[in-house]
């Protein structure tokens, strides 16, 4: 099902290093291999044992990115569970991942490298150094396979090396160094870069290093203009006095692998066992009405069907990690759990609504980042809503999601992420937001929220900007970097002004 392709390198109990990818397994080029046994120890290592080629200090120059230049993310998520072309991961063994299914036989012939002792700071620098370079030079100039465009992104946890044996001046020297050598590598090979970090913390502390250690004028966010800059920071400002609440489309979703609309009815159609033919006549039907036809023919087994689907899609994407690293609360019309998966990650609890408001209550729970899902879940695959008698029973059925959404609209500023605005639904819940906030009919100074379109549209700013305030990120699909890459670069702004 799912054509996307990742590189996963791991690094195993046995200190080997392995290349993996969906339709096989194989070894690596053995000129590529930088990794020359090391002798383990027990020895505890202090900062004075360690030599960094590279460092960014006050007095350094700063320089222009490059043409290509990629930007260097900081997420607080584990980077086994991401949506990346290339990973770089501590431990585990080798298996099936739903979102990594492997087409053809795996070869059995897999070449493993040694690559020293982990808990030793000297063999974890040119540790990291090798992975960056090696798959920074795989990827240059290719296309990210998970429908983000250019450029790709290489993921990595640097903090699940570090053994009890570092001391913490250690651990920091180590970061310092790998943070200055992530941005050499996205100005050199045009890829992006993505630092998981699962403890807040040390998440926290990286990201001081990121601003610490960018090399470039204009700072890490560098790509923003003066006024996504300032929005971004004004967006962080409400969250931090928690007056900001997270609205997250299916766009959010789209570079993780899941089907669009369109896609997900097709595959549910040949799961029914339709014939090419009347899948065509199937598709000259409305999206509303095409699940309806499905689920004749699927009887009970079309919603769990539509579970199956999304759930192979499997990873969460850098957006979904940073929204849920704001701790707002959050609605969504999405079925997929990724900005669950994406906070579970780290051990971090998201409660979903409606299925946990009994459970917050009875241990009163204070949970600010709770997730309200419109549309229903994959775990609860009978409250999914597809069709156009789901749509229009919805009033009915869901009269206490609808007042949760009225709270949320009145009391707090409402951030729009991969939504398109098109659900009639929330125009309901918008409009008697209207109602009682507008001053004689008319709009006040005081917006609703913002939201965030990928491209500019004169036609659609008109329709929403009494109403929003709205920020776009390029004036066409068409154009290099893509409006979606500076889109999650302004969300990780947010986020790195939040904390």
């Amino acid at each position: 099902y799912c054509s996307m392709k990742t590189t996963l390198f791991k690094f195993l109990s046995s200190s080997s290093i392995l290349r993996f990818a969906p339709t096989q397994f194989y070894s690596r080029p053995s000129n590529l291999n930088p990794f020359k046994p090391l002798r383990s120890t027990n020895q505890r290592y202090s900062r004075s044992v360690i030599h960094f080629d590279s460092k960014m200090t006050t007095d350094s120059v700063l320089k222009e990115p490059s043409e290509t230049c990629g930007h260097v993310f900081v997420l607080n998520c584990a980077a086994k569970g991401i949506a990346a072309d290339a990973i770089f991961v501590h431990n585990g063994e080798v298996t099936d991942n739903p979102s990594c299914v492997a087409s053809e036989k795996k070869n059995d012939k897999i070449q493993l490298y040694e690559a020293g002792s982990p808990a030793n700071p000297d063999h974890l620098t040119p540790l990291f150094n090798s992975f960056l370079e090696q798959s920074a030079e795989q990827f240059q100039g290719e296309r990210s396979s998970f429908r983000r465009g250019l450029p790709p992104l290489i993921a990595f946890d640097p903090t699940s090396f570090f053994g009890s044996e570092i001391d913490e001046s250690t651990k920091m020297e180590l970061l310092r160094h790998l943070v200055s050598k992530t941005y050499s590598i996205v100005d050199s090979f045009g890829v992006d870069l993505a630092v998981c970090v699962p403890d807040e913390e040390s998440f926290v502390s990286v990201n001081s290093l990121r601003n610490e250690m960018c090399p470039f004028k204009g700072g890490p966010f560098w790509m923003l203009s003066d006024s996504q800059k300032a929005n971004a920071q004004k967006l962080a400002g409400d969250a931090k006095v928690s007056r900001l609440s997270v609205f997250v489309g299916a766009g959010i979703s789209m570079a993780s692998g899941a089907p669009s609309w369109g896609a997900l009815l097709e595959l549910l159609a040949k799961k029914a066992g339709m014939s090419e033919d009347d899948r065509k006549s199937l598709s000259r039907l409305g999206y509303l009405d095409q699940p309806t036809v499905i689920a004749e023919d699927m009887g009970d087994q079309f919603k769990g069907a539509i579970a199956e689907i999304i759930n192979e899609s499997g990873r969460y994407t850098p957006a979904h990690v940073i929204l849920k690293s704001l701790k707002a609360p959050a609605v969504t019309t999405n079925y997929d759990d990724l900005y669950e998966k994406a906070a579970e990650s780290c051990n971090q609890s998201v409660p979903t609504l409606p299925w946990d408001a009994r459970q917050m209550i009875d241990n009163a729970r204070k949970e600010h980042n709770a997730l309200l899902k419109l549309h229903g879940c994959v775990k609860h695959p009978e409250s999914i809503i597809l069709s156009r008698q789901d749509y229009m029973r919805y009033p009915d059925n869901c009269q206490a999601l609808r007042g949760r959404l009225h709270g949320i609209f009145l009391t707090s500023e409402v951030l729009f992420c991969g939504f398109s605005m098109t659900d009639d639904n929330v125009h309901k819940i918008i409009d008697d937001a209207r109602k009682v906030l507008y001053v004689d009919g008319k709009p006040t100074e005081h917006k609703l929220g913002t939201i965030l379109s990928m491209t500019e549209n004169k036609m659609f700013n008109r329709l929403w900007d009494q109403d929003f305030d709205l920020q776009s990120f390029g004036k066409s699909w068409s154009q290099n970097p893509s409006p979606a890459w500076n889109h999650d670069c302004f969300l990780d702004a947010i986020v790195a002004d939040f904390i």
